[in-house]
């Protein structure tokens, strides 16, 4: 893999035959980038005091734009505790940390990896074999605290707050998004989209000798042209294995915003905005979150979830499963909402939703379902916990499966539960991906009859709200065929 420095020039490495990223910051500064190129633009920042705020974020949310709110380290309530002293007694003690030079992954102790990049140099060097980055560690509960709890960073772009479908999934189904990051100049994310389409929130709550971080960004609906640059390039860049330089971005045929983080930064990421950061100067921690959005469910239900099953890469986020499960409690709140503005953003909602469930028991639906045996009937102890064993596409409701086939230690599969087996989807299945033995068995998750009555459930809700503009519709439960 090329490697860049401080010019933007490639450069090969390798250690031990391995190819290695190597990318310095030495000589960078924002205005020299963004001179730089015709293609290269400033991201848009906006203070958290400014009265625009609502409007600018709105406008990030329609255009696909990234966006930086700056000055929260200036606000009257930000946290004291956002202090690696701080969080080197009360952090995750063992994280794992990764060597960009050639991404292994390792487990130490939370001290000795504060020590080691302390000890590190600001800018990496040739010669050097090890530089690490602490990626997706746990966020101290205090932390997280005072983001959900303190009234200081805006509802409308936090986990579970209000434009954040995650959650509507079943506890036993959560995905943890918030995750903490410690690095020291010239360590990186390579060039890569947040997870199905979902919008991605990362605020810099600390820093030291003039620590901070350079974001290389592209607006939503220019995802296209990037892949389509990407294989130009001989790169995927939903493997996110290719660290992009700055000649590449050059010569790219989209703009690239660019940014420099620095404390109190809160940057805002797209749906579908191709993204890489690099670490500069001194350390640095972030605390990042994802969210998803209705748009963003929608997106990812036509445009993300083929890309994962193209390049086998695994869902994570339950795509499928968090429409249903939002459907169904749209469902129940319009019951036992008043007429009003709320009833409104419901209603208008939860048919995006039923359009979005229509589309997927199209895909999931079987007129056999009656006689095909259902995990959920089986007293397995499964709950949105199934997933594809080729392409690790997330199960909702059908798939294909052979128990004889599934490894077993002790040779024995009589009793193995549905969905504990060797699982492939639908999509893997008619391309021809099969079991050993090739007798795989069809298989429901839940009770098709079930969706079908929650699907109805909703149409009658927004049928009881349109009432007046005398739209029919159809009942599946009804009339299946």
């Amino acid at each position: 893999m090329a490697t860049l420095d401080g010019t933007g020039q490639a450069h090969p490495g390798s250690q031990d035959g391995v190819c290695q990223p190597r990318i310095t910051t030495r000589g960078w500064s924002l205005n020299e980038l963004v001179e730089s190129s015709p293609n290269f633009r400033r991201v848009p920042r906006t203070h958290y005091s400014a009265p625009s705020l609502k409007a600018s974020m709105s406008e990030h949310e329609i255009d696909g734009t990234p966006l930086i709110i700056y000055g929260w380290n200036r606000h009257p309530r930000w946290l004291k505790t956002f202090d690696i002293n701080w969080l080197k007694t009360n952090g995750d003690q063992y994280p794992v940390v990764r060597n960009v030079h050639n991404w292994s992954d390792i487990k130490i102790p939370l001290s000795d990896f504060i020590d080691r990049i302390r000890a590190s140099p600001v800018y990496a060097s040739a010669e050097e074999q090890e530089r690490l980055y602490g990626k997706d560690s746990e966020c101290p509960a205090q932390w997280t605290e005072w983001l959900m709890d303190g009234g200081v960073i805006p509802d409308d772009v936090l986990f579970d707050g209000p434009n954040d479908f995650l959650k509507f999934l079943p506890r036993m189904a959560k995905v943890q998004t918030l995750m903490c990051y410690v690095g020291i100049g010239d360590t990186f994310t390579p060039f890569h989209k947040d997870l199905c389409a979902s919008s991605g929130q990362n605020l810099m709550c600390y820093s030291e000798n003039n620590g901070s971080s350079f974001w290389f960004m592209t607006k939503a609906s220019d995802a296209p042209k990037v892949v389509s640059y990407f294989r130009q390039l001989g790169q995927e860049v939903d493997l996110e294995t290719h660290v992009v330089t700055l000649d590449e971005l050059r010569s790219a045929p989209f703009e690239v915003y660019i940014a420099e983080q620095c404390v109190g930064d809160l940057v805002l990421v797209p749906p579908r905005s191709c993204h890489q950061v690099v670490n500069n100067g001194g350390i640095t921690i972030k605390t990042s979150w994802s969210r998803m959005s209705l748009d963003g469910l929608q997106i990812a239900i036509y445009y993300e979830l083929p890309i994962y099953h193209r390049v086998c890469r695994p869902e994570i986020y339950k795509v499928k499963s968090n429409i249903y499960h939002a459907m169904c409690h749209h469902t129940t709140v319009m019951d036992q909402t008043e007429p009003g503005a709320e009833l409104v953003t419901l209603a208008h909602e939860l048919k995006k939703l039923l359009d979005l469930f229509d589309d997927i028991l199209a895909q999931e639906y079987t007129a056999q379902h009656k006689s095909l045996p259902n995990v959920s009937q089986s007293g397995a102890a499964h709950y949105d916990n199934i997933h594809c064993d080729f392409c690790g596409a997330d199960i909702f409701q059908s798939f294909f499966e052979c128990d004889k086939c599934a490894f077993q230690s002790d040779g024995d599969s009589a009793f193995l539960p549905l969905g504990d087996g060797l699982v492939v989807c639908p999509s893997c299945y008619v391309e021809g991906r099969t079991c050993r033995c090739g007798e795989m068995q069809p298989v429901q998750h839940r009770v098709m009859d079930d969706l079908l009555q929650s699907r109805d459930s909703a149409a009658r809700a927004i049928q009881r709200f349109e009432c007046q503009n005398n739209i029919k519709y159809g009942y599946l439960s009804e009339h299946p065929e």
